[in-house]
């Protein structure tokens, strides 16, 4: 099989692919099927400081709370696979505090979950990006480990407000919606590692979005149908796609 690793934030991941933060990876016997999947990565569900269930149902970050993933962290490095900590807080110094935990228990990227609707900068029905730069200097400030930003989908209008944004706090890597990457990339000019996320189900889906400039793919639904078997299933699809181009057949 074609080799399809790849680098993010210069740390070398075994895939391209990997799963989305809410997908497949809420309790510890998920993430350590996960673990031993073909994925690139385990990226743990996004966390919050303590157990939410019922105040966030419907918005994706339903968890038991930070302290659960602690862990079983350990187990899941030893496995070698690189892990990306997904994180969301109600207030500033909540995502401080998580990814701080998560920087000292040794994780290889943090992700600043900026995108679901109930996090301080969405509350107004738009991504706020005055609250999105507080947020994401508090936590450039306090913590070393590579950071991943994750953004909802924008308005052309503030795409290079965003892309500056990031810039100047040395963000490592964007988790971009897929069907934004086009407008993305040229903003970015390769000053950050870009993963796309959403609408990727198989290699030639994978490949379209690696092609628009992604350096690893994000994967949910067909993550959620088919289990961590998917994983496989993609890079068969995807080193065919990219055989098949390479030899112009």
């Amino acid at each position: 099989m074609m080799v399809l690793s790849t680098t993010l934030a210069g740390i070398p991941f075994p895939s391209c692919l990997m799963n989305a933060s809410g997908a497949w990876s809420g309790t510890h016997e998920e993430l350590r099927e996960l673990a031993a999947s073909e994925t690139g990565a385990v990226v743990i569900k996004t966390t919050t400081t303590r157990a939410r269930v019922e105040e966030v149902q419907g918005c994706g970050i339903e968890n038991p709370g930070q302290p659960y993933y602690l862990a079983v962290l350990a187990e899941l490095k030893a496995t070698g696979k690189p892990v990306i900590a997904s994180v969301a807080g109600f207030t500033m110094a909540e995502y401080v505090e998580l990814a701080q935990a998560y920087a000292q228990a040794g994780v290889q990227i943090v992700e600043l979950n900026l995108s679901d609707p109930i996090v301080p900068c969405n509350r107004s029905g738009a991504c706020d990006l005055a609250t999105v730069h507080e947020v994401v200097k508090a936590v450039r400030t306090a913590v070393r480990v590579p950071l991943a930003v994750k953004l909802p989908g924008l308005p052309e209008a503030a795409m290079g407000q965003a892309v500056d944004l990031l810039r100047h706090h040395r963000i490592e890597v964007f988790v971009c919606n897929t069907p934004q990457l086009a407008a993305f990339v040229p903003a970015i000019g390769g000053a950050l590692d870009l993963i796309a996320v959403g609408g990727v189900s198989n290699g030639k889906d994978a490949e379209r979005a690696l092609s628009r400039g992604a350096k690893a793919v994000q994967i949910g639904s067909a993550l959620m149908k088919e289990g961590p078997e998917v994983f496989a299933r993609i890079q068969q699809e995807l080193s065919a796609e990219r055989t098949t181009h390479a030899t112009g057949a």
